[in-house]
Parts: structure tokens; C-alpha cells; sequence
């Protein structure tokens, strides 16, 4: 028996002993080989999906003229430092964030890049006027030193923000004066059969020219369609964007067309002309306003030339007359 066991016969005979074993070891073994390659399959279509948004959201800021982000600078890292700080605040960075955004500055990092460009304008203006006090003859006192100081960096914290809501207010004036023209260029695309997305496509492109921000703006939007699941929340993020009641309305006409099927061209060109309508009695407001500015300037430049021109010889005549006296 034992030569009968040692023998190659029964070597092979043996694991025909532990073939159930074998099977449940085999069947987990092909059970993780099932669920490794569905993980690697579900990471790879993240990965693809992952880079598609990727490559929109870059063609979106590359239509948008917004540089690739790159390595955080200087000013990046101080104004991030700042925002987590209570000198800022969360809330003071989201108002930050829909300014820029309206100014064209949609970039993730273009926040804290402003906020540390204002603490760097404080504390170079408040340098500025500590050296400047130094080299007085006579030493400042105590309290003119803090008031300059404080002043100073009061005045450079702000600057930004006064030259953040100039940009503002003039891109949404520009963004304003292409609006109807936009409106126009969608009835067409609505009539010739494109879709929501595709049109807003056409539009950008065919604004570029003449209204270049309208242009951005719509390219972003354009995008945005593309990746949110819903159309409404894209043209509802560019009106919150800009914050312009004539996009609210837009926003709103065409929520109201998707959601209820009513007719694209028409409502589009009804909005159309109200905003036409509109823009001419802002055109009209002003020209009514244009006496009354008028009258200041008249008063201190026209009148003072017309009374020496009146007055002038009768005044010379009388200043004459007394010196002969």
C-alpha cells in the first residue's frame, strides 16, 4: 500500500480529493477577475467622461479668451490664505465670484488671485505712505501715522473693486446693445430647424465680431448645454451671471418654450422688439436729460463771456472816467 500511494498514479489521484475546494477557490478567484474588470471598465468610461468635460470646459474658456489655468501664483496663494481667513469670508468670496464672472472672469482661481491682489495694492499703498511720512522734515504723530496708514490701505483695498464694477458695468452695457440683434439671429436658427444648443453655437460664432462678449457669453452657454443635464439651468446660470433683466426675460421665454412647446420664433421676436422698444426709451430718456446738463455748462462758461462782452466796453468807459476825475 504504500508503494501504491507513493507511486506517480496516486500523486495525480490526489487532488481529484479536493476538486470541490478547487471549484470554490477557482470560482472566487474568476468572481474578482468579474468585479476588477467591471471597476477598471466603470474608471476608464469615468476617466473618458472626465476628459470630455475637461476638453469642453477648455474650449469653453478658450472661446471665452480666459487663460489655461496653470500653477497658482503669489497672489493666488495669499488671497486663498485670506479667504479661509474672517478678514474675507465666504460670503464676501461668492460676491466676489459673481463680479468677476459678470466682468468675464470666470476662472476657478480668479477669486483668490483678486482678493491677494487687493491685500497686495493695501500693503504696498500703506508702505508707500509710511516711507513718505518718514521722510517728512518734522516726524508725524502718532495719530496721523495710523489715519495715513489706515487711509492708504483702505484706498488700495477698494481700487480693485471700483475698477472690477467700471469692467462690470461696461460689459453689461456692451452685452446689452447686442442682445436684440442675438434674439434676431436665434429666430433664424429656431426657423431654419436647429436645435436650442446648436443655435446658441451658430449665435456665438456669428457674434464674435460685432459683440464680442455677447459672443463669450454665449459660447459658455452654449457648452454649458452640452454637459448640465438640464438646458434651463445653463441659460438660468448666464442670467445669473450677468444679472441683466433683459436675459432674465430671455431665460424665461425660452424655459416657458421648452417646457410648453410654444412657438420659438415668435416669442423670440416679440422679445426682440420690446428690447429694441426698450433701448429707444433709454435713447429718449437721455436726450430729454440733455437741457438740463446743458444749462450747467452754459452758466459757467457761456454767460461769464457774454457779460465781459456786454459789460466790458461800459466797465472800461467807467473806469476811465473816475481816473480822469
Amino acid at each position: 500500500m504504500n508503494a501504491v500511494t507513493d507511486s506517480p498514479a496516486a500523486l495525480t489521484l490526489g487532488p481529484l480529493a479536493l476538486q470541490p475546494l478547487d471549484i470554490l477557490l477557482l470560482g472566487s478567484a474568476f468572481l474578482v477577475m468579474v468585479v476588477a474588470a467591471a471597476a477598471l471598465q466603470a474608471g476608464l468610461a469615468r476617466k473618458r467622461l472626465n476628459d470630455r468635460l475637461d476638453r469642453v470646459r477648455q474650449s469653453a474658456l478658450a472661446a471665452s479668451g480666459a487663460p489655461a489655468a496653470g500653477q497658482p501664483g503669489l497672489l493666488h496663494r495669499i488671497g486663498a490664505a485670506l479667504a479661509k481667513g474672517p478678514l474675507v469670508g465666504q460670503a464676501e468670496m461668492a460676491l466676489i465670484r459673481g463680479h468677476l464672472a459678470a466682468a468675464g472672469y470666470g476662472q476657478p482661481g480668479a477669486p483668490a488671485f483678486f482678493v491677494g491682489l487687493k491685500a497686495t495694492l493695501a500693503g504696498t499703498a500703506a508702505l508707500l505712505c509710511w516711507l513718505w511720512l518718514e521722510t517728512r522734515p518734522v516726524a508725524p504723530q502718532a495719530l496721523v501715522l495710523f489715519g495715513g496708514l489706515a487711509g492708504t490701505a483702505l484706498a488700495g483695498w477698494r481700487l480693485p473693486d471700483i475698477v472690477l464694477s467700471r469692467l462690470v458695468r461696461d460689459r453689461r452695457a456692451a452685452i446689452e446693445r447686442g442682445l436684440p440683434d442675438a434674439l434676431d439671429l436665434l429666430v433664424i436658427c429656431g426657423e431654419a430647424g436647429l436645435g436650442l444648443d446648436i443655435a446658441f453655437e451658430r449665435v456665438a460664432r456669428e457674434m464674435k465680431q460685432a459683440h464680442p462678449e455677447l459672443g463669450k457669453e454665449l459660447a459658455i452657454t452654449a457648452a454649458e448645454m452640452r454637459v448640465l443635464p438640464d438646458r434651463y439651468a445653463a441659460l438660468a446660470n448666464m442670467a445669473d451671471r450677468l444679472k441683466l433683466e433683459t436675459l432674465r426675460s430671455l431665460v424665461a421665454t425660452l424655459s416657458q418654450t421648452m417646457r410648453y412647446g410654444t412657438p420659438l420664433g415668435q416669442a423670440l421676436r416679440v422679445l426682440a422688439n420690446e428690447m429694441r422698444r426698450e433701448r429707444l426709451v433709454r435713447f429718449e430718456e437721455r436726450a430729454a436729460k440733455l437741457p438740463v446738463l446743458i444749462t450747467l455748462p452754459m452758466v459757467g462758461f457761456i454767460l461769464p463771456c457774454v457779460f465781459i462782452v456786454v459789460a466790458g466796453p461800459a466797465a472800461l468807459d467807467l473806469l476811465a472816467t473816475l481816473a480822469a476825475r
